[in-house]
């Protein structure tokens, strides 16, 4: 266990905008900071970070938290290793006592990659493997030392349970390889084997730069499958990545943009050439997730792939999730028989700068190879319908507008045919609207005038009870408002969403610390919004009263009635 005070000590020192801008590009707003949510799609910014209530809210899909949770929810991490994580940025030394947090499932498939990468690449520089480090990685691909170390390759040599039996050392057992993707359990010969044997092995990290998956390359002739990748884990999944944005995110924050390529050399040579602001796709089209992720670090992003069919089919593909990521798109074309990786090592960063400055515009490239002119009406109708649809994609109005207007031009058609519109607003964001509907306005902007207010709110307490709201999320969550302020003497919406384990709380508990209130306005509103909760609660009760006093009257109660009556003059009612 970890110390509650050595908490609370992480939680004062850490700046949560520091923690969040290690993974999204964010834009100052006022005292506020913006960025795209990466908990849904959208395309305009609405997710907040406040650096004076250490938290964070999203307008649109209601995720809110503090720097602990937002490690939880985006990097998956358990509550010890945000905790622990956020230690080691704060340099604080954490003592724990209690059990062996490691062999939670998630810490214990982070340690099984980490011992795998320390495997493979101590087998790299194995005299058994000389050959692969010489004649290939610094003879055929022409990888240096620093870049070898930089991004932390390795080797899988040819014993069938080599990394078993290493990790066996490091008290790893083979089903935790297994659960890892590292192993392969043999139904047949009920034993297990390494996933990986003779490969080059190419590491793959998360923002967090740990490992969590590995790209195999093999180095036998005639093997059929020429990469093998690590199977989807708990850690990893293949749609959600981008294969080296740990290391290019902070270059490409500064650029402003991003080289995208297929392969891994592709990344590395680039890398090794001086462009640093790159990463590669793995081959495949982008994912919405994937280009959401990218989108929180760039603004344009710059296609760069084989010069082949296959390439130029991937580029196509990938252009809808970036355009509705909300990203500029451009697509650089590589010579023919050439491509990022072979470019980067003959001719160095001059020549990739240079195919930059020729990339094209989505429109141009999609058109390149049509003559519009004598298309036909089919064909036309087809690329009209094609390219409306990727305008609508465009998040800002002046792009979009521009975008339909070149794409009209570019087809010789009328503007009036280039539809236009966005999508509609997202589930998550009407579940939200739905939820606001349905609160109580004056308790809601009550509870949030609680947590703006610094002065002396005892007498809140003293005279309005959970059980006086009429919304039972609002009346539990001013509940535990009491308890927070009678514990600690104050209320701090960022250590009491963690107090909610479901995601509706912690959402409402986000909402409602982004209310702002003028300063000089919030005593005198918190106290009259307490006066129209107490009112209202004297209404209920008189109706209450009344409706008992019409039963007793009714039923000859006499007694009874003038009971009620005088229960009715004792709440001056």
């Amino acid at each position: 266990m970890i110390p509650q005070e050595t908490i609370e000590q992480i939680r004062d020192t850490v700046d949560i905008v520091d923690v969040i801008g290690d993974y999204l590009r964010l834009k100052k707003r006022g005292r506020n900071f913006l960025a795209l949510c990466p908990f849904h799609t959208e395309k305009t910014p609405s997710f907040t970070i406040s650096p004076d209530k250490q938290m964070y809210y999203c307008f649109g899909c209601g995720k809110g938290g503090n720097a602990i949770t937002f490690l939880m929810e985006h990097e998956k991490m358990t509550f010890v290793e945000a905790v622990r994580h956020l230690a080691a940025k704060a340099n604080i030394t954490i003592k724990e006592t209690g059990s062996d947090y490691r062999r939670e499932q998630l810490e214990r498939l982070n340690y099984a990659h980490v011992v795998a990468l320390d495997y493979f690449k101590k087998l790299l520089f194995d005299k058994r493997y000389a050959k692969v480090l010489d004649s290939y990685l610094r003879g055929r691909r022409s990888i240096s030392n620093d870049t070898i170390e930089t991004f932390q390759l390795g080797l899988a040599g040819e014993e069938w349970d080599g990394l078993i039996k290493y990790a066996g050392s490091k008290d790893l057992s083979p089903e935790d390889l297994e659960k890892a993707g590292l192993a392969i359990h043999s139904e047949k010969k009920h034993s297990y084997f390494d996933r990986f044997r003779t490969r080059l092995m190419i590491p793959i990290f998360n923002l967090s730069q740990k490992p969590i998956a590995f790209g195999g390359r093999t180095l036998k002739k005639g093997e059929p499958a020429k990469y093998v990748n690590s199977p989807e884990t708990p850690l990893y999944s293949k749609s959600h990545v981008l294969y080296a944005l740990n290391f290019a995110k902070e270059a490409i924050r500064d650029a402003g943009e991003v080289y995208v390529v297929e392969g891994y050399f592709d990344v590395i040579s680039l890398w090794q050439a001086g462009i640093k602001n790159v990463v590669a796709s793995s081959g495949t089209a982008f994912t919405a997730h994937q280009a959401r992720l990218l989108a929180r670090f760039a603004e344009r992003v710059y296609l760069f792939f084989d010069a082949d069919s296959a390439g130029q089919q991937a580029a196509l593909r990938s252009v809808d999730a970036l355009f509705d990521a909300g990203l500029e798109v451009k697509v650089m074309i590589s010579p023919e028989g050439e491509d990022p990786d072979s470019l980067a090592r003959k001719h160095g960063a001059d020549r990739i700068v240079g195919i930059k400055a020729a990339a094209l515009d989505y429109i141009a490239y999609r058109l390149r190879d049509i003559d519009v002119a004598s298309a036909g009406l089919i064909a036309k109708e087809k690329l009209v319908k094609e390219l409306a649809a990727v305008g609508e994609k465009i998040a800002d109005p002046t792009r979009r507008s521009l975008f339909l207007d070149e794409a009209a031009a570019a087809l010789r058609v009328d503007r009036a045919l280039m539809k236009t519109g966005l999508p509609p607003a997202s589930e998550t964001a009407e579940r939200v609207a739905e939820r606001r509907r349905r609160l109580n306005k004056i308790e809601l902007d009550f509870l949030s005038l609680l947590f703006n207010n610094p002065g002396s709110i005892d007498y809140v307490f003293e005279r309005i009870a959970p059980d006086d709201f009429d919304s039972r999320q609002l009346s539990r969550l001013y509940a535990t408002m009491i308890t927070q302020y009678q514990s600690d003497g104050e209320l701090d919406p960022g250590r009491l969403i963690e107090l909610f384990a479901d995601d509706e709380m912690k959402s409402l508990v986000g909402e409602i610390a982004f209310i702002d209130w003028p300063p000089d306005s919030v005593s005198e509103e918190t106290r009259a919004h307490a006066s129209r909760i107490l009112e209202e609660k004297r209404k209920k009760i008189r109706k209450q009263l009344q409706r008992e006093l019409s039963e007793a009257e009714a039923a000859g109660d006499t007694d009874r009635a003038d009971e009620i009556l005088e229960q009715l003059k004792s709440y001056g009612l």
